[in-house]
């Protein structure tokens, strides 16, 4: 894949993910001063629509709908042609002001016939781009301070006069920012402030994620006991569920009956329990923050693994994966990353690189938050400095995606099934 790509989430005001905005850049931002985002050579061709029809939309968004930024020239060419995936999912965001002239505004109208729709921004007089706002679902504001009072006043002039607009809070930084929000009329919500740490103060990690916690340290271990396992796992029916799923998984091949969960511990190996408390762990430890950052701390620590060999590290991969998965575990336990750290048995690598932005694991914790904030100047540089090719770096991403695709689809579809097979252990 010729480009580096990276979705956004968008929430709604109860910290839910109702869509994605992508963010790409196609060559190595180092060479040239121009983003993808912003400017093409010419071509018709969208490069997010051919990743989608590449990976496909699951595992970027995991079936929610996405914005898809385009320009004038791409609507010029066959957009629908281009696009193999559900037009109800696909939203086109203008990168660039459309001129409000046709044979614009034919083609998308024509679009919208075929159920597409589409977004704007960066509008400063919304009535001047009237024929254009006609065939828009969705306009984006900017929250950056300087943007504030522009956005202000044109949100007032959508209300009055575009009803049926659906206005979208883009670059929101902070909580406090977004509080200010709600009541103004914004519907989605789109900035990073879910995923700040904590800068002041201290909360008290509660008993269960301590527990959790302990769970993670335990296996860490080499010559853990399947006891002490099993004594933390009877008490969460979450995590019974889960290891019943590992258990029952195909690529197992375990035909004896489970007859208790130290037995289904004891089936699975030391290897493969601690695979599976690593993730099965630092999915619950989330259950009260928002979704997405669950799916951060996967989807970072699978990038993370499969950055190794290209950082020339490929005998620590197994260490650069509890990197990535920790690296919000700040966050999402509500204190410190140097008191969360002090919570776990990891290595002083790992530690360096969460604590004090140092160590040899640090240059892939900054690739994986560069890439992953679409920072494109800081990722250009790592990718000159550590030789690491475009095709190489984005493949290991959208790898990274697909893998915790399957992880949940695998989770969703045991949890369909009978949940008594999980008492019994007990």
């Amino acid at each position: 894949m010729e480009m580096q790509i990276v979705s956004v989430p968008l929430f709604n005001k109860d910290m839910a993910v109702e869509a994605y905005l992508f963010r790409y850049q196609k060559g190595n931002d180092f060479f040239s001063t121009t983003q993808a985002t912003n400017v093409f050579d010419g071509a018709t061709q969208s490069l997010p629509l051919e990743t989608l029809n590449l990976v496909g939309l699951d595992a970027i968004t995991l079936g929610k709908q996405i914005f898809v930024p385009i320009n004038y020239l791409m609507l010029l060419g066959d957009l629908a042609a281009q696009c193999r995936q559900p037009p109800d999912k696909i939203i086109f965001m203008f990168e660039e002001s459309p001129k409000p002239e046709e044979p614009y505004i034919s083609k998308m109208a024509g679009l919208r016939k075929l159920g597409f729709r589409f977004a704007v921004g960066g509008i400063g007089n919304p009535q001047a781009y009237d024929p254009i706002l006609q065939h828009c679902s969705f306009f984006f504001l900017s929250q950056r301070p300087k943007d504030i009072e522009d956005s202000t006043r044109v949100l007032a002039v959508l209300r009055k006069h575009y009803r049926g607009l659906t206005p979208v809070a883009a670059q929101v930084h902070s909580e406090e920012v977004l509080k200010k929000l709600y009541g103004q009329g914004y519907t989605y919500y789109e900035s990073r402030f879910y995923k700040v740490p904590v800068t002041q103060g201290e909360h008290k990690v509660s008993p269960l994620k301590a527990n959790l916690l302990r769970l993670i340290n335990i296996v860490q271990d080499e010559n853990f006991e399947f006891e002490h396992v099993s004594a933390i796992v009877q008490g969460d029916p979450a995590l019974t569920i889960s290891l019943m799923r590992m258990v029952n998984s195909p690529h197992l091949g375990m035909r004896n009956k489970i007859k208790t969960i130290q037995h289904a511990v004891a089936m699975l190996g030391q290897q493969e329990v601690r695979k599976w408390v690593t993730t099965a762990v630092s999915q619950k430890l989330g259950d009260d923050r928002p979704n997405e950052l669950t799916k951060i701390s996967l989807v970072r620590a699978k990038f993370a693994e499969n950055l190794a060999p290209l950082f020339e590290m490929t005998h620590m991969a197994q260490g650069i994966f509890l990197m990535g998965l920790f690296s919000v575990l700040d966050v999402i336990l509500e204190v410190h990353m140097e008191a969360a750290i002090r919570m776990l048995m990891v290595s002083d690598v790992i530690r360096d690189a969460l604590v004090s932005s140092t160590g040899i694991f640090y240059p892939v914790l900054n690739m994986i938050t560069s890439y992953e904030n679409a920072d494109w100047s800081a990722v250009s540089r790592l990718m000159i400095i550590h030789d690491i090719e475009q095709n190489d770096l984005s493949n290991a991403y959208l790898e990274a995606l697909i893998w915790y695709k399957n992880l949940i689809i695998q989770d969703e579809e045991f949890l369909e099934e009978d949940e008594e097979s999980a008492k019994a252990l007990k």
